[in-house]
């Protein structure tokens, strides 16, 4: 009996992690694959919606597709959502989303807006607009000024993501899974990955502030991951 537990636990550490890193392969391959061409195929997208010019005035919104349109319409309605979650430790913390319904072409578009827009609107209020496609990109009302992704950017953002995330996964797989424990700087790391692939791809120039973010918060991930596998080498 007790040579069987032994065989099982030579078994359970030495065969079950080799095929756990075969899976992980398996999984983060294909899937970076499929993550590069849907991350370039959107990356198009975004770039043909960043070079469109503004239509020609009096151009139908519905049907401008090159260019992008701008109509005037009516809030119809406004509301706020509040979202509380519970931490860990039992502390506890709320978001409030603050959104405005306006009315195109008889159909009610909910948009999110930051709470000064909020408060500076109300039903009835005429708004302008600006369409990509059919989907607002941007709102002018009571002096403020939003902006809204694309499906295309926000498609460009998740792939992105999850390109991140199996990248990441690749490394355990490949060099062995105590590089799960890098994962805490790893994942520091996304946001100057997403913020330098949105400058580079996108064309979107970023200001002193927010490099010196990106550089930061880059720093802080390398210095984490660095620190675990120090850590792992005085274990070893």
């Amino acid at each position: 009996m007790l040579r069987g537990n032994k065989h099982w636990f030579g078994w359970h550490r030495g065969v079950l992690p080799v095929c756990l890193r075969v899976v992980m392969l398996a999984v983060a391959v294909p899937g970076l694959v499929i993550s590069a061409d849907r991350v370039d195929a959107h990356a198009r997208a975004v770039r043909v919606y960043r070079l469109a010019d503004p239509c020609p005035v009096g151009t139908p919104w519905a049907t401008a597709h090159h260019c992008i349109a701008q109509t005037v319409a009516e809030v119809v309605d406004r509301k706020t959502q509040r979202w509380c979650s519970t931490d860990s430790d039992g502390t506890g913390s709320c978001t409030t989303d603050h959104l405005v319904a306006v009315s195109l072409a008889g159909q009610r578009r909910w948009l999110g807006v930051d709470k000064r827009t909020y408060k500076a609107v109300d039903r009835g209020d005429r708004v302008d607009l600006r369409l990509w496609r059919g989907e607002v990109v941007q709102m002018r009302a009571g002096g403020h000024t939003e902006r809204f992704l694309t499906s295309s950017q926000e498609a460009f953002f998740m792939w992105l993501i999850l390109g991140w995330a199996l990248l990441a996964m690749c490394g355990p797989a490949i060099f062995g899974l105590w590089l799960f424990r890098c994962c805490g700087g790893w994942l520091l790391l996304v946001l100057p990955y997403l913020m330098v692939a949105d400058n580079r791809l996108l064309h979107d120039p970023m200001n002193a502030l927010e490099w010196t973010f990106t550089i930061v918060v880059a720093l802080a991930g390398v210095w984490l991951m660095g620190r675990t596998l120090s850590r792992a080498k005085k274990e070893a």
